[in-house]
């Protein structure tokens, strides 16, 4: 039997709280902005440009590059999904080697404002403790678990369990396809079996470094700040990843396997859910 052609593809999220919130739509062009439903839609837009660029999908590039590219996209959107629905939805944009567009529609649970565009990725408990200054009333502190406004939840951790084997980096594990064994193996060696379940897996390159998730991008507190890996470890660009790093979230660096404590608290992100907390668990 034939392979299936590959494709390439992003997952986003359809979602009515995504409207009033300027931060969706900050990165689009200045003529076409618009409230819109759509999670940043852009970077969605511009990791499948990359990965048909990078694939040398000239055809596939040209429909999706630019303002105009953008708007066939959008269009595509919009002719799918019933943009009057109240449910949010996930949505899986899949891109044809000869530029076909297809639109795939899935239910995915409710989310939050400050889990979609928090206003920071707060600190792990071990290193909250904050005074504030004597002019603001006193020297107080931040305690374990207290929050600030706008952050992201913290409850219900996801399990974060690194691979128990090794991935060899490529194209494949570079931009996100429909060649997708090396996220399912790995889960299915760490003992996930429910793709609902709130555990994660983490891919693990031939020299020990953490990749990403099998369906997120990562973020461990190192040197005092937040640290995703670097794209130079094999993992993926991440639409959430990006714009967390645009925002100074978090920086890139390598976060070896061997670093990885039992019990250590983290972060993980994806365009559909965006910012999850995690807790890594060592088998």
């Amino acid at each position: 039997m034939a392979e299936p052609e590959l494709q390439l593809y992003s997952s986003l999220r359809y979602d009515l709280l995504l409207p009033p919130i300027s931060a969706n739509t900050e990165a689009w062009d200045s003529e076409i902005k618009h409230p819109s439903p759509f999670y940043m839609l852009t970077y969605h837009r511009d990791r499948l440009l990359q990965a048909a660029e990078h694939f040398d999908w000239k055809i596939a590039a040209d429909v999706i590059r630019g303002p105009n590219g953008f708007k066939h996209l959008l269009m595509k959107l919009t002719e799918t999904v019933d943009t009057q629905s109240t449910k949010p939805v996930k949505i899986r944009v899949l891109l044809s080697k000869d530029g076909t567009i297809t639109i795939e529609l899935s239910p995915t649970p409710d989310s939050s404002k400050e889990a979609l565009y928090p206003a920071r990725l707060p600190p792990p408990k071990s290193a909250s403790k904050m005074k504030v200054s004597p002019l603001t009333g006193g020297a107080l502190e931040l305690g374990d678990g207290d929050s600030v406004r706008g952050d992201p939840p913290t409850n219900q951790p996801f399990e974060v369990i690194p691979d128990t084997m090794k991935t060899t980096p490529s194209p494949y594990t570079s931009y996100k396809t429909t060649s997708r064994d090396m996220y399912t193996n790995g889960r299915q060696r760490v003992g996930i079996k429910d793709v609902t379940a709130r555990q994660e897996v983490l891919l693990v390159s031939d020299s020990g470094e953490i990749m990403e998730g099998s369906f997120t991008s990562v973020y461990f507190w190192r040197d005092g700040k937040w640290t995703t890996p670097n794209v130079a470890s094999g993992g993926q660009i991440g639409t959430s990843r990006r714009w967390a790093l645009e925002k100074g979230f978090c920086v890139e660096g390598v976060v070896k396997v061997d670093s990885l404590a039992d019990g250590e608290e983290c972060w993980i992100s994806n365009g559909v859910k965006g910012f999850l907390p995690g807790k890594v668990k060592l088998l």
